[in-house]
């Protein structure tokens, strides 16, 4: 096909990356999109309050640091949850890595999730009951 002077299959492979990683956080993004949204329109003055702070303090911090700071601080949390349980279980080795295709996914999605969670909102309410 185009051999773009001999990197053409990194391209391709980086474009097949890319669209899994957009795929797999549309998905994430939608649950949780779904479920902020839910939680918003809900009766729960606990459940509105805790999705009101996720998309608010989602929506006002900058995309990169979120990035950041769940790349490095989720593998953090996970390994001190899981020296936790191996402490309580001392037979069972509990362990878990995060690539970084999985934080992206992972990120990406909390992300847009907050976006999500008021642009469903809004399509919920401008839907007439009935």
């Amino acid at each position: 096909m185009f051999n773009l002077g001999g990197f053409g299959p990194q391209i391709l492979a980086g474009t097949v990356t890319t669209v899994e990683l957009s795929v797999l956080s549309l998905v994430v993004s939608f649950i949780l999109g779904l479920f902020g949204a839910s939680a918003k329109l809900s009766k729960s003055r606990a459940a509105r309050s805790i999705a009101t702070v996720y998309t608010t303090l989602i929506r006002g911090v900058p995309d990169l640091v979120l990035m950041l700071l769940i790349f490095y601080s989720l593998q953090i949390w996970i390994n001190e949850f899981t020296d936790w349980l191996n402490s309580l279980q001392s037979s069972i080795d509990f362990g878990v890595q995060l690539d970084p295709f999985t934080s992206g996914v992972i990120t990406l999605g909390f992300i847009y999730g907050a976006y999500f969670t008021e642009t469903f909102r809004g399509a919920f309410l401008a839907v007439p009951k009935g």
